[in-house]
């Protein structure tokens, strides 16, 4: 008897080795994969997205996925980092003849228009910075020394954030094509659900994941992006100020589902208050009007009859996926979350439909049963 205790007390303790062991082992690899975690999930989150280019190019390839991969991925990359490059380019050239100017004192600043003190908020701020800069540039830059450090260290925390959101991307797309590339994976990932859920409740989490990825993508990213661009082609031809910051306001309400109704109304009012013309200002007051409304006609068609996701759940995924990631959180955060709500969601209801079915109706007939 007192050999069985040992025998016992010596398995448990062996148990709780082993577990002790397998979790600290885990946490270890959790703790390595934290820094990829973010661009793992989006590297996931696109190849989901790719995955029907990814066979479609395969096929005409004969079955060779390496290559395939490869060809979209590296297609993808080019038209990411060209134009930054560009971009890149011109602003660096732009900064350095500035310096060059104000090192040689050719540098002149135009003087303001009158028009730019009615712009709200900060258009009095703007123009006498602007004014004293037209006026002497050298007082205005000491007069204005604390502000302009204040908005340069801003702009350079931007540029820094914008950066290392562009390396995530870049990574991801890469880590996107190994996974479509290798069966390796693919099998991994299927094994592991399966093995956790079971094949039946496998197949449905996967099913739900994959139509969930498709459903926001489409309909909620894909639609606040194909607004946006309407939205940023009238914001920049209608000459308003700030149109690249209000594009980006836009871009973050439409993924609220909000909509850009707001920035809308304070363009228009900025319109008919600065503008010249009546007429213009009407045309582009139906341009907005038609742009802020448009997602009501684009979700329709994009969405599909995809099962519908609340939008608290985009919210809070928005939000939570800003806070936690930045910019590329505004995209990961709502699918990240949107999947999780789906996977509860049918984990509440399982089982309801069988016992529905199983119920029988009162004087229905039965093979064998008297009733």
């Amino acid at each position: 008897m007192k050999n069985n205790s040992e025998l016992n007390s010596k398995t448990l303790f062996d148990i709780i080795l082993q577990l002790g062991m397998i979790f600290l082992i885990m946490g270890f690899c959790i703790r390595l994969l934290l820094p990829f975690m973010m661009p793992i999930l989006w590297a996931i989150i696109f190849a989901i997205i790719i995955h029907p280019l990814y066979n479609f190019v395969q096929k005409k390839l004969k079955g060779r996925g390496g290559l395939a991969s490869f060809l979209i991925i590296t297609v993808i990359l080019l038209a990411i980092i060209l134009p930054t490059i560009t971009f890149f380019n011109s602003a660096v050239s732009s900064i350095i003849d500035v310096k060059d100017q104000m090192e040689a004192g050719t540098l002149k600043i135009e003087t303001p228009a009158q028009k730019m003190k009615d712009w709200p908020i900060i258009g009095d701020k703007i123009y006498n910075f602007l004014h004293a800069a037209s006026v002497n540039l050298e007082k205005a830059v000491m007069d204005y020394k604390e502000q302009i450090t204040e908005v340069s260290k801003m702009l350079l925390g931007s540029i820094v954030s914008s950066g290392l959101t562009f390396l995530q991307i870049i990574l991801s797309l890469i880590i996107a094509g190994f996974l479509m590339a290798s069966k390796s994976s693919q099998n991994l990932a299927t094994d592991l659900i399966m093995r956790v859920a079971g094949p039946t409740k496998g197949e449905e989490i996967i099913d739900i994941t994959v139509s969930t990825v498709y459903q926001v993508v489409k309909g909620i990213l894909g639609v606040a992006v194909i607004q946006t661009i309407i939205q940023a082609f009238g914001l920049f031809l209608c000459g308003v100020p700030f149109a690249g910051v209000l594009t980006l306001i836009c871009l973050i309400l439409s993924i609220l589902q909000i909509g850009p109704i707001i920035v809308n109304i304070g363009v228009i009012i900025y319109l008919f208050s600065t503008g010249d013309s009546t007429t213009t200002a009407v045309l582009w007051t139906v341009f907005f009007a038609v742009s802020g409304l448009s997602d009501n006609v684009l979700k329709p068609l994009l969405l599909g009859k995809g099962a519908s996701v609340p939008v608290l759940v985009i919210f809070l995924g928005v939000i939570g996926g800003f806070m936690m990631s930045g910019f590329i959180g505004l995209f990961v955060g709502p699918i990240v979350f949107s999947i999780g709500y789906q996977l509860f969601d049918a984990w509440m209801h399982e089982g309801k439909e069988t016992v529905k079915e199983s119920t029988p109706v009162v004087g229905e007939s039965h093979e064998g049963v008297e009733l």
